[in-house]
């Protein structure tokens, strides 16, 4: 009768302690490859974070004046927003209180789209969410949009407003134009 072991390399008469030996020695090569995967999947999860999170040189406890941020897509080629804060104050590691914001965005093409200005409010770093409960306005090109508290998603550029809000629209007669020739009455007698 014949029998595989798993060492069949070994002669039966080796002792099991010289298989233990040979078997510990296979599992210690593989052990680097497996320990070294780990840490190459935690430093990508650290590299993403750190790109999704935006970077503040500003000790915690201490303020500054004059910053300003850029905010780069994720290419890292093209500029997304650019922060300008009149003071910023770094609260925790996540949080940064800051005194007359003002955020530009860009387009795809990278022309300024729009401008939000907030006289008081905070940013968490982590979220990246930028709010106020003092007034804020937001310029474009076609309107103006000013309201009370503010919460704004610089990574969706979305943003809500709560209590008195007030939009003024430049371009009136365009909207008005394009409404009144999509309305039109027929004229009696046709």
């Amino acid at each position: 009768m014949f029998s595989v072991t798993p060492f069949y390399w070994l002669k039966p008469a080796c002792s099991f302690a010289a298989r233990l030996g040979v078997a510990l020695l296979c599992v210690a090569c593989l052990l680097p490859s497996v320990a070294d995967a780990k840490p190459k999947k935690k430093k990508e999860k650290e590299k993403k974070e750190k790109s999704s999170s935006l970077q503040v040189p500003i000790p915690i406890g201490h303020s500054a004046e004059g910053v300003k941020l850029p905010d780069y897509g994720e290419d890292g080629q093209r500029l997304q927003m650019n922060f300008e804060i009149g003071s910023a104050t770094r609260v925790t590691n996540d949080e940064l209180e800051m005194k007359d914001l003002r955020i530009e965005t860009f387009n795809e093409a990278g022309a300024a789209e729009m401008m939000i200005l907030m006289p008081v409010s905070r940013l968490d770093l982590k979220s990246r969410v930028v709010s106020s409960v003092d007034p804020v306005t937001i310029r474009r090109a076609d309107m103006e949009l000013t309201g009370g508290n503010m919460s704004f998603d610089t990574r969706t550029r979305r943003g809500t407003f709560s209590g008195p809000t007030r939009m003024l629209i430049f371009n009136r007669e365009e909207f008005t134009s394009n409404a009144d020739a999509n309305t039109s009455t027929p004229e009696a007698g046709q």
